[in-house]
């Protein structure tokens, strides 16, 4: 606590907080409270911008999802009859509308298990990532009914985006994780920012150890079936250049990490071969060939040293940098 200089510790500042408690007191206990919480005791999403709109339940409302979903939009009907809307899952003419849309990513959330709930006057869209995330986005939806007097129940506008909490820390030090899950190149770019204001270098991991998320024409015509990026997605040649452009602009360089020092399943799994293996090494030179070709990096990083990578595997890898005249970096475990 800090001290006004004329209070000095003794009976004055006694006094001082006794009266200090009294206001507290009187204002009420939600004054002295820590977090602002939603009624439900949920925490609020990270990123809020209200509207003066609002979705009145007095109208029939049309609740869609997509096929695989098809309960979802069933469960939340039936929810908004409880509240007195004449809702319906089935197929209406109805203006009022709320829709459900499972998405690869959304702007702006840093997370996997990322929402986001759009409220206008006659429509709803709820995106999301993750089954995980569409229970968050409906029990966030539940908890913003409000009343009004003249109008009756609402949901309030506005734009609502949050995301889990444990994928927070993909972020940290100088390293952002674009493999473990398909990202927005504006949530990349944001990502980038902010680590780009402590550190110059920011390390984007375009392959870890399951995941291949860098477009790669050499290693697509390798892979058998095609086989060779997440079911999900991946990032194409424009989206990497785009994301390279804006670091530049904001004098960051990217250094991308392929996870090449240790075992990748992805990899043996598309290619059936280990990338310790020789035609692993030949398809090692490919990949890092397309980096080179697309990004034009000062430096690549490979990733850290693992017991499986011997002295033939680094030999090559040394001789590698040579060859293509690229600083190969190794991470230090």
């Amino acid at each position: 606590m800090i001290f006004p200089k004329k209070i000095h510790p003794g009976r004055p500042l006694r006094r001082w907080l006794c009266a200090v408690f009294c206001v507290l007191a009187l204002l009420g206990p939600d004054t002295a409270g820590a977090q602002h919480k939603s009624p439900a005791g949920r925490h609020q999403p990270r990123q809020s911008v209200p509207t003066r709109q609002k979705f009145l339940l007095d109208k029939t409302i049309f609740v869609t999802s997509d096929f695989e979903r098809s309960n979802t939009a069933a469960d939340f009907a039936k929810w908004l009859r409880s509240q007195g809307a004449a809702a319906s899952n089935s197929y209406n003419k109805a203006r009022n509308r709320i829709t459900f849309v499972k998405t690869n990513a959304i702007e702006g959330a840093a997370g996997n298990d990322a929402w986001q709930i759009v409220v206008k006057s006659r429509r709803i869209f709820v995106t999301f990532t993750s089954d995980k995330a569409l229970r968050q986005a409906v029990e966030t939806l539940q908890d913003m009914v409000a009343e009004d007097a003249a109008k009756g129940k609402y949901i309030p506008g506005g734009i609502l985006t949050d995301w889990g909490a444990s994928t927070a820390s993909r972020d940290h030090g100088a390293t952002t994780d674009a493999a473990s899950g398909l990202r927005s190149v504006g949530d990349l770019e944001a990502a980038v920012r902010r680590l780009g204001s402590k550190s110059r270098e920011v390390y984007l991991i375009l392959a870890d150890t399951d995941h291949w998320r860098m477009e790669s024409p050499s290693l697509e015509t390798a892979a058998p079936g095609g086989r060779l990026y997440p079911a999900d997605g991946y990032y194409s040649t424009a989206q990497l250049q785009q994301l390279v452009a804006s670091a530049k602009r904001s004098h960051i360089e990217i250094i991308p990490t392929l996870e090449l020092l240790s075992e990748n399943r992805s990899f043996t799994e598309t290619f059936g071969h280990s990338v310790f293996s020789v035609e692993g090494m030949r398809l090692v030179r490919a990949a890092i060939e397309d980096c080179i070709a697309t990004l034009h990096p000062s430096k690549i990083c490979l990733g850290s040293l693992s017991p499986q990578a011997d002295m033939r595997y680094m030999e090559f890898i040394s001789d590698l940098a040579s060859m293509l005249g690229i600083e190969l970096v190794i991470l230090e475990s």
